[in-house]
Order: structure tokens, then sequence, then C-alpha cells
């Protein structure tokens, strides 16, 4: 690259936690999009919020009823090691979630069932009709297909594989790619210490430049980055402070100290991540939480605003149900946060049927990017103990081993505390969670049978609407029924301060996009 900025320069970034600690991004985990954007590229751009834009794949076109679509891959596009980008390499990345080469890989060893779960919903996916198009074909509608494989998505499964390479690593699960991956992303990776620290370096040969007709030039502005996984708050911010670290993943009980480090900035990601509050596995009737009025008596038990008011301020937002922040798609306020009314939560639990001295364990963790889960739980457990006379056992563990359980179904009829990846369009999460029983957040036993049924029919609702005029209305409807079923409920999400030490002068992160975001927004003093 001719007279490429910050010539050795490095930008170094700390995070709070990545999560499967793997290069390979089909075995990849949400938070580890913190190293893999840097090195991989989806397939679509993005910008934002519903922003997508043409990237790898240039073009999509979705068929009248929504079950197929016709993509188009780019030209000119280069992996790190030289080679051009082609159709190959797409069909190649899909074929992994969506198609043969994922039942190749689960037969190797390589992947789980889960990871297979998406081959459900296939019906063919072929190259054509184009040299450079692929058509993928679905049972059910997908109006969601490009967004789920852009940089807006909140998984790792639209990155972009060589080929040929991967051919050549696949022996013993890809160990050989751990060690030396190859993407099409803005940097190019140099090493790791696993789960620790990940050093990249610019690729100069990055496709997403008006040059190469798009629609801004996104070339990294100085030329290496360390991205290191530092749990400890005070740590961040003394790294910032001493000049270690200039950009640092933070909390709202990080902004005072952040703000005495002289020359930094607060720059704010809004609505990251939501709150998730999960009725788990309500599924038979002696348990407390079978009618929806036991439900909703928990709700109404609550005085979330003061919650919120007194340990987030500009942190949180009260706007929203669970994934449908302010700006997603289907947001209404009708959807926001029920008020808390303490007669109306004595009157519901009557008619549930319930008195005095329900037993429920409130299971959470120390959570990265809202801190104080655990105090949260505390005061909705001192709630519910007056205003329900409930007895609620607050467990604070391990992230991986509640999930674990909560995966397995061995906490029903609990109640789970967490945040989860914030997105513009929920259609996937509203799929998984209210119509496949094979979803590890699923609501349901059986789809089949009363009283899910009708809750799979509500959520196929939405999910069946193609049209781009009335789509998010659908949703918008849909999730005013959902909400009134109170399995799940969000009653605000995160917005996540990044502290940017003195030497940088700007950073943009995107809305409504999880994880480090925008890194090519980063421009130095």
């Amino acid at each position: 690259m001719s007279g490429a900025q910050g010539v050795g320069e490095k930008v170094t970034v700390l995070v709070v936690d990545v999560q499967n600690k793997i290069l390979f991004p089909q075995l990849a985990g949400g938070p580890d999009l913190k190293y893999q954007r840097l090195f991989n590229e989806d397939m679509v751009a993005g910008g934002g919020g519903s922003v997508i834009k043409p990237g790898i794949v240039t073009d999509w076109e979705m068929s009248a009823d929504g079950k197929t679509w016709i993509i188009t891959v780019g030209d000119g596009i280069k992996f790190h090691n030289g080679e051009l980008l082609d159709v190959d390499d797409v069909f190649y990345s899909l074929s992994t979630e969506r198609g043969d080469e994922a039942t190749r890989l689960l037969d190797m060893g390589c992947f789980e069932p889960r990871d297979t779960a998406y081959l459900k919903y296939t019906v063919s996916l072929e190259k054509g009709p184009g040299p450079n198009q692929i058509t993928y074909a679905q049972n059910q509608a997908a109006p969601n297909f490009p967004f789920n494989f852009s940089q807006n998505n909140q998984g790792v499964k639209a990155m972009v594989m060589p080929v040929d390479y991967m051919r050549t690593v696949e022996a013993n699960c890809f160990a050989q790619y751990e060690e030396a991956p190859i993407g099409a992303g803005p940097f190019k990776y140099v090493s790791h210490i696993l789960g620790t620290e990940y050093k990249f370096e610019r690729f100069d040969d990055y496709y997403y430049t008006q040059e190469n007709g798009y629609d801004e030039d996104r070339t990294i502005k100085f030329e290496f980055l360390d991205l290191k996984v530092v749990l400890e708050h005070p740590t961040r911010v003394a790294a910032l402070a001493s000049g270690e670290a200039d950009l640092i993943e933070a909390n709202i009980n990080m902004l005072k100290q952040i703000g005495n480090v002289a020359g930094s900035q607060t720059v704010w990601q809004d609505e990251s991540s939501h709150t998730w509050f999960i009725n788990v596995d309500c599924w038979e009737p002696e348990l407390w939480c079978w009618t929806k009025e036991a439900r909703q008596a928990t709700q109404f038990a609550v005085d979330w605003k003061t919650i919120v008011d007194n340990l987030y301020g500009r942190g949180a937002n009260l706007k929203g149900w669970v994934w449908v922040t302010e700006n997603a798609m289907g947001y209404s306020p009708e959807l926001d946060v029920s008020p808390y009314d303490p007669a109306k939560a004595k009157e519901l639990w009557a008619q549930a049927g319930l008195t005095d001295g329900v037993e429920i364990d409130i299971w959470t963790w120390e959570a990265g990017d809202l801190p104080f889960l655990p105090k949260v739980s505390e005061l909705v457990a001192d709630y519910w103990e007056d205003n329900l006379g409930i007895k609620a056992n607050v467990n604070v563990g391990d992230q991986q081993s509640i999930k674990k359980a909560w995966n397995n179904r061995q906490l029903p009829g609990s109640f789970l505390l967490r945040t989860n990846e914030a997105r513009f369009d929920g259609t996937s999460i509203t799929r998984g969670g209210y119509t496949n029983p094979k979803i590890a957040w699923r609501i349901l036993d059986n789809p089949e049978v009363e009283p899910w049924k009708s809750i799979a029919d509500i959520a196929n609702r939405a999910i069946a609407d193609v049209n781009i005029e009335t789509r998010a209305q659908s949703f918008t409807e849909t999730y005013k029924e959902l909400r009134e079923m109170a399995h799940w409920y969000g009653p605000f999400s995160s917005n996540i301060p990044w502290g940017v030490g003195p030497r940088i002068k700007t950073y943009e992160p995107w809305i409504l996009v999880p994880y480090f975001t925008a890194v090519w927004t980063i421009e130095l003093k």
C-alpha cells in the first residue's frame, strides 16, 4: 500500500473475555468475535443496526416465498496468503454450517450435533446459476439470511475461509489451522497465547476501499494491533493510565477511573447486549412457573427502574423486551418493561394458585459486559420475598458451568439471569427459542402439543412474513404476544463504554452490534 498511514504504530486493545478460544471460526463462540473479525471477514458487510452492505457477497436476491436466496461473490478479493477469494471459498464456508461439509465434519468427530442444527432447514446448497453465484434453498422462509451472514450478526458462522488451504489443515479437526490461520479480514494473524493475547499485522491488500468500488475506505490506520484478555477492571484502567493500552472494554463501574486518566475519553457502544431473564423449562404443571400468571407476577413484583437508575445510569436502557432493544426491528414502546405494581403481582400470584413459601433458585454469574448481575439477583430476590413471599436462593457461579447445566436441561423451574448479544433482526433467536425444541435456549418441550403449539404458531406468524414493508410490524405484534407469555423478559439492555487513551483521536463503534466493532474507525493523533 503506497503511503500507508501509521507505519510502525501499534494499538493495544484490552477486552474482558473470549469464549471458546478457537481460531477455526465454525467452532468459536460469540465473544471470540473480538479477535475473529480482525483476521476473518464475514460474507456481507455491515454498518451497525439495520445497515448491511455489499462486501465479499456483493448482491443477494430472495425468492417471492422467502425460501431461496441467490448470492453473488465479488471479484479481486484476496486472502492473506495472496490467493484470490472466489465462489468456491464462499460455498465451502456456507457448507460447513448449511451443507454437506457440516455432515462430513460431524462424521469426522470435529463437530457435535448442535453444530449442525441448521441442516434441518436446508433443502439445497448449490453453485450457480451464474459463475460467481450460489443458490441456497430452505424449507421455510429465511428473510434474515443476509443479516445472519453479515458483520452485524452476533455469531461467527459467516466467516469466509480459503477452501484449498482448509483442505490441507483439516486433519485432527483443524489443529494446524490453530497455529496458522488464514482469513480475508483487515489484519493478518501473527501469533497468540491461548485465551490471553492475540497479535495482528495490517493486511495491506484488504479489499474494502473506495478504489475497489465500495462506499468507504476501511483500511486500517496503523500497522499492528495487540488484543489482550484482562479480566480485572483495575488492571485495564491502570494499563490505560500507563499507556500500555490504548483502548479498553469497560463498564459503568469504571467510568470515574477512566475519567481520571489524563487525555482519555469514553466512547459508548449503545445497545451492545441485552439482559435475559429466563424462567427455565417450565414444562410441567407441578412447577411454580407453569402458568403465565405466575411468570407475570414475578415481573410486576420488581421495581426495575429503581434498580437500573441506582446501579447503571447511562450504562443501561429500559426500553425494549429481551433482544428487541430500542433500535431493533419490531420495537414498540408497548414492549417496554412492566411498571412496578406489587398489588397486581399479588393478584396474579393468587390467580396462579400460589401462596407464600415458594422456593426458587436464581442462577447468574459476573458478566463482563454488564456488571452487578449478582447484585441485581439479590435485589430481585428481596422484591420477590417482600411482595410474593418467595424464598429465592441466589447462586453465583461460573458462566460455562451454569450454561452447561442449562443447556443440558438440569435447571427446570429455576430463574436464570444473564446477558446476551443484541441484534437488529431477531428472526433466528425467535425461531430457535419458540419453534425448535433442539435449540439450547428453547422454551418449548414439544412444539406439536399444547400449550407449546400455540406459542410456536405465534412465533411463526412473524417469521413467515417476507414482505419488507410489513415484516417489522408483524414482529411487533408477535413480540407483544410472546412478551405476554412471559417465559422470557429483558427489562433493560446495556450500553458498553470503551475507555479510549490519549493516543487515539477517534473511535466510532457500531450501535446494536456486540463485541469489538469498526476497528478501521480508530485514528491516532
